[in-house]
C-alpha cells in the first residue's frame, strides 16, 4: 500500500500546491521521487516523531495540508501527547499516515508490532480513523481524505498486499460487500480481510454458506449504520489488532449506541504481548487471526 498512497500523493500534489509531507528518518525508495519533485513542500524532520507532529501542527496552522509519514507505531504511540496537544486539540488539518499495520513489520520484533494503535487514536476527540483493505480501497480513500478538514490517522499495510476482490469502492462511507450471504455477517477493517476472504473461499468451495463479507475502511458509525446489521443472526468483527479498543470494540460501541441486538463473535489478537518474531503470516496464525481460525469461528456460527 505505500507505493500506491506515495504515487497518489504526488498526483493530488500536482494538483493541490497546499498539500506538504513530513517523514520520520526514512524513504529507501518509496518517498524519494515527492521530495525531489516537492522539496519546498517536503521535509525529513529525522529521528524526532514528536517534533514531526509538532511541526505538522505549525504547517497546518498556517493553511497547508500535511502528510505525516512513518513506519508502525512511531507516527502514533511514540508522539502520541503531540498528536493530542498540537493537532487534535486545535483540530488542525493533519494526516498521519502510518505503514506496516499489525504484523507487518513481524520480523523486526514487538517495537515494530502495530497492534495497540487503533485503540489509542480512537479515544482522541476530532481524529478520524480510515483503514483500507487493500489499494482499490486506498485509491478511492486519498481524495476523500484530502478534501475532509481536520485530523486524521490512515493506517496502511505495507506493501504486496492481494486485492480483496475485484468490486470497486464506489463511496469511501458504505462499506465494501465482497461477499453476499443471509446468515452471517463477517465484518473487517484493514489487510486482514484477505484471510476473511481465504475462509469464505474455502468454505463456498465445499459448502453452500450464507455469509455476507464486508470490509469496512472508515471507522465511523454512519458508515457501520449503512449496512443492515439487524438482518443477521451473527455478526463476526476481524482486526489485527488487539480486541480490547479495536475494531470489534468499536462495533459493540455502534450496537449498545443504536439498541441493535445482535451476537457479536470478536477475531483479534488476546490482550497479551507477542514475544515471537516471523513474517506477518507466521504471526497471524500464531494469534489465530489467519482464514483457518476464521473459517472455524463461521463454521461455529453456521452451526456446522
Amino acid at each position: 500500500m505505500r507505493d500506491t498512497f506515495v504515487r497518489n500523493l504526488m498526483r493530488l500534489a500536482h494538483e493541490d500546491p497546499d498539500i506538504f509531507l513530513i517523514v520520520g528518518d526514512l524513504g529507501y525508495g518509496v518517498i524519494e521521487e515527492f521530495a525531489t519533485t516537492y522539496p519546498g513542500r517536503f521535509l525529513n524532520a529525522g529521528i524526532s516523531e514528536q517534533n514531526m507532529l509538532g511541526m505538522a501542527g505549525g504547517l497546518a496552522a498556517t493553511g497547508y495540508k500535511v502528510f505525516v509519514y512513518s513506519i508502525a507505531n512511531f507516527p502514533t504511540m511514540r508522539c502520541l501527547e503531540q498528536i493530542r496537544n498540537d493537532v487534535a486539540y486545535h483540530d488542525l488539518n493533519v494526516t498521519i499516515v502510518s505503514v506496516g499495520a499489525g504484523f507487518a513489520y513481524g520480523t523486526l520484533g514487538y517495537s515494530h508490532f502495530a497492534v495497540e494503535d487503533l485503540a489509542v487514536m480512537r479515544v482522541l476527540p476530532n481524529l478520524e480513523i480510515y483503514s483500507p483493505g487493500d489499494t482499490i480501497e486506498l485509491e478511492v480513500l486519498m481524495p476523500y481524505i484530502l478534501k475532509k478538514p481536520g485530523p486524521k490517522y490512515l493506517r496502511l499495510g505495507k506493501n504486496g498486499e492481494p486485492p480483496l476482490s475485484d468490486s470497486r469502492l464506489t463511496n469511501v462511507e458504505i462499506p465494501r460487500l465482497l461477499n453476499e450471504g443471509q446468515k452471517i455477517v463477517v465484518l473487517s477493517t484493514g489487510g486482514i480481510g484477505i484471510e476473511v476472504v481465504k475462509a469464505i473461499n474455502e468454505l463456498t468451495a465445499t459448502e453452500k454458506i450464507q455469509v455476507s463479507h464486508f470490509s469496512v475502511p472508515t471507522l465511523s458509525f454512519k458508515s457501520i449504520g449503512s449496512i443492515n446489521l439487524q438482518n443477521y443472526e451473527k455478526i463476526i468483527t476481524v482486526e489485527e489488532h488487539i480486541l480490547d479498543g479495536g475494531f470489534g470494540s468499536f462495533v459493540l460501541e455502534f450496537l449498545e449506541t443504536t439498541q441493535l441486538q445482535v451476537p457479536v463473535k470478536r477475531i483479534g489478537i488476546l490482550r497479551t504481548f507477542v514475544y515471537e518474531i516471523g513474517d506477518q503470516q507466521y504471526l497471524r496464525e500464531l494469534a489465530k487471526i489467519d482464514s483457518q481460525s476464521i473459517k472455524r469461528e463461521i463454521e461455529i456460527g453456521l452451526g456446522f
